[in-house]
């Protein structure tokens, strides 16, 4: 077991498979007795359901206003007391999405990230799942019968991909995350235990 709970992130763009590794890795921790708290943002909260009611996105200015009230409300409300309590905390998306999203709308991705860094809790890993568009919009129609929300744009998924693949960042762990889901999560376990020895899984 590590010594103190972690935090832990999966990014990417859309049909990468973060969703698919968060719930593997975050069943991996229960079967080995690891208390953990698996998340994903946008949250449930109401910045959250907000976002996720969208039918058509704001200014670039506004979606990231929400995205970081998202943050704020999801740290204080979720992360920070799973943490305090114990709990190795597994989530979906975090600041380098809206990093990668609002930047790929114009904003500058240094501010994002700047903006963010200044009260978000820092992630001690974050796995960057690297996959092509053209693959990832075909995971995302067959999974859903061709219906895309309002990020899922090719051009948008390109721009945001860009960003991702240029981020720089010692915390960042990237892996392919073209093969199947399994193989992928043995990747994660394996990079896991080399980082954190003392962690038995």
């Amino acid at each position: 077991m590590a010594q103190n709970p972690l935090f832990i992130v999966f990014e990417g763009i859309d049909g990468s498979g973060k969703s698919t590794q968060v719930r593997l890795l975050a069943a991996r921790f229960e079967a080995c007795g690891i208390p953990c708290v698996k998340t994903a943002e946008p949250s449930t909260g109401p910045f959250g359901r907000e976002i996720r009611s969208l039918v058509v996105r704001p200014a670039p200015e506004e979606e990231a206003r929400l995205f970081t009230e998202d943050r704020r409300d999801h740290l204080h409300r979720v992360i920070l007391p799973a943490l305090k309590a114990g709990l190795t905390v597994v989530c979906d998306r975090y600041v380098y999405s809206s990093v990668a999203y609002q930047g790929a709308r114009g904003l500058s991705p240094d501010r994002i990230l700047a903006e963010n860094r200044a009260f978000a809790r820092e992630a001690d890993v974050t796995f960057l799942l690297e996959i092509p568009v053209p693959e990832a919009m075909r995971r995302i129609g067959r999974g859903r019968g061709n219906s895309f929300s309002v990020f899922e744009g090719l051009e948008e998924l390109t721009a945001v991909d860009s960003i991702y693949r240029g981020l720089k960042d010692d915390l960042i762990q990237r892996i392919d995350g073209s093969p199947p889901a399994e193989e992928v999560h043995e990747r994660v376990v394996q990079i896991l235990r080399r980082i954190w020895p003392c962690l038995y899984m």
